[in-house]
C-alpha cells in the first residue's frame, strides 16, 4: 500500500463540516463521487474505509455454499457443452 501522508482542512458545509480528500488519494483508493466510505472513531482518530463496490449479483450470492452445492447434489453438476460454435465469450 503507498504510504501517503498530509494534512487535510476542516471546511464550512451547509451546517457541517467536510474534509476534501486529494485527487491523487482517490485515484490511489479508486474511489469517485457518491463511493461509499465508512467511519471509525478509535483512540482519538478518525479511520476511513471505502466500501467494496459489490456488484448486486455478487451481493445475491453472499453466504451461498458453493461447495455444498455440488457435493450434496449430484443433480448439481456442470455440463460441458462442447466448444464454442459461434461467437460466444466465456
Amino acid at each position: 500500500m503507498n504510504n501517503t501522508k498530509g494534512v487535510l482542512t476542516l471546511s464550512k458545509w451547509g451546517n457541517s463540516l467536510s474534509i476534501r480528500i486529494p485527487k491523487n488519494v482517490l485515484d490511489i483508493l479508486k474511489l469517485t463521487n457518491n463511493d461509499k466510505v465508512s467511519y471509525q472513531l478509535k483512540d482519538d482518530k478518525i479511520i476511513l474505509t471505502p466500501e467494496k463496490n459489490e456488484s448486486p449479483l455478487r451481493k445475491m450470492f453472499d453466504g451461498f455454499d458453493t461447495e455444498a452445492y455440488f457435493k450434496n447434489e449430484p443433480k448439481n453438476k456442470e455440463i460441458d457443452w462442447g466448444k464454442p460454435q459461434g461467437k460466444e465469450i466465456f
